[in-house]
């Protein structure tokens, strides 16, 4: 069942000349930044910062903050003077690039229909650009600009991967608080849009010019008015079935998943860690401790018994294992992150080592019946996204 529809910007809800807008984008920032360090243009440094974007990288740091650093370390500028440049920039030069973009027909109804059929409607766009620049666009395509009128809209200053790496839509859609087959991505780029939100178990919907007579790589393709032809009059979302399991999904799934964690935290006061919403509810602490006690001694411990024994029976742990009353969890949220994101990265270079016929390995499990490997590494990392939207729920009632 869909639950969110993920929408692409650029040449899907806004027409923008690709090329010419990214060529002008540079020169104008690496002209403004040099002139105001008196600097050669420094187009060059910046391109090579946002391409840093793509790399391996620490989950705690957003692309913006991972930006500055790289801009920092290349230009010998504070990070704080550097920030402080690019919100000039992005509030008094960016709106100069107007001109490249005009609006689509139909984008503005499509997403208010959207809205009012109760779907959770994010606006995906690639989060190489600060948020100050994505309200611009928003604005530029005759769309709602405040973020408070989506479900998500992904910009620089908030997400931890950018477009391409099947990781992101995981990040997007435990930012949310659906699982992935719960939501479709409509956009216009194979690369960027439709391969990696389908690798890790997304719908997609593939926008094209025309119609093209083949759905593509995606479940359909067509225009943007083909795909709101199909939602709303013809109920297509109801005939999407759930994709098939496969190994390649399940660490983008674990990776985007820790991307998420850090982004729900990322508001959070450390006065909210020992707090509970009501007296039988997990604090955030004690859900942050769930998480970081479950990873080695149940989930990763399971996956080795599958591997090391001949079909296994599996029991959960028992139900006072974890449960609030059992848990005295004092550290602060942050730390117990990065432990958990220890623990995690070891989960994943021993997944790594396994073989191709490894991950259908037999086991019996006390509540899910014949099962193997992969759905039992599956299972972790639904459960992570069960308790990142649980402490999503938790913090905002900690007001």
């Amino acid at each position: 069942m869909i639950k969110a529809v993920l929408l692409d910007l650029d040449n899907t809800l806004l027409h923008n000349q690709d090329e010419a807008f990214a060529a002008a984008y540079l020169r104008l920032v690496g002209e403004y930044l040099g002139a105001r360090w008196r600097r050669d243009d420094l187009s060059g440094t910046f391109l090579r910062a946002i391409h840093a974007l793509t790399g391996r990288r620490n989950m705690q740091q957003t692309n913006t903050d991972l930006l500055l650093s790289i801009l920092c370390r290349e230009t010998g500028v504070p990070a704080l003077d550097i920030r402080a440049a690019l919100e000039d920039f992005h509030h008094n030069r960016y709106p100069a690039l107007q001109t490249y973009t005009r609006p689509v027909p139909g984008a503005a109804e499509l997403v208010q229909s959207l809205r009012e059929q109760q779907y959770a409607v994010a606006i995906v766009t690639n989060p190489i650009y600060p948020a100050e620049a994505i309200r611009q666009r928003l604005a530029w395509a005759n769309l709602p600009h405040t973020f408070d009128a989506y479900a998500l809209v992904t910009n620089a200053d908030i997400m931890r991967y950018t477009k391409a790496d099947p990781a992101f839509y995981v990040e997007v859609a435990a930012r949310i608080g659906v699982e992935p087959d719960e939501a479709i991505m409509i956009g216009d780029s194979l690369k960027n849009d439709i391969q990696p939100a389908r690798q890790v178990g997304l719908h997609t919907y593939h926008i094209s010019g025309e119609t093209p007579a083949s759905t593509s790589e995606a479940d359909a393709v067509g225009t943007l008015a083909d795909f709101a032809d199909a939602v709303i009059a013809d109920n297509w979302f109801d005939t999407l079935l759930p994709p098939p399991l496969v190994p390649d999904m399940i660490e983008p799934e674990m990776r985007g998943n820790i991307a998420a964690l850090y982004g729900t935290l990322a508001e959070a006061r450390p006065h909210y860690w020992q707090q509970h919403p009501l007296p039988a509810e997990w604090s955030p602490a004690q859900i942050l401790c769930h998480l970081l006690d479950s990873e080695r001694p149940v989930h990763r411990a399971r996956l080795e018994r599958i591997l090391a024994e001949d079909t296994p029976f599996l029991v959960d742990p028992p139900p006072a294992w974890g449960q609030p009353g059992s848990m005295i969890c004092d550290n602060d949220g942050v730390t117990l992150a990065r432990r958990f994101t220890a623990e995690r990265l070891e989960t994943l270079a021993w997944l790594r080592t396994l073989r191709p016929e490894d991950w259908h390995r037999p086991a019996r499990h006390s509540i899910f019946g014949v099962t193997t490997l992969l759905e039992m590494a599956h299972f972790t990392a639904q459960h992570d996204r069960l308790h990142i939207n649980q402490l999503c729920q938790t913090l905002g009632r900690c007001e």
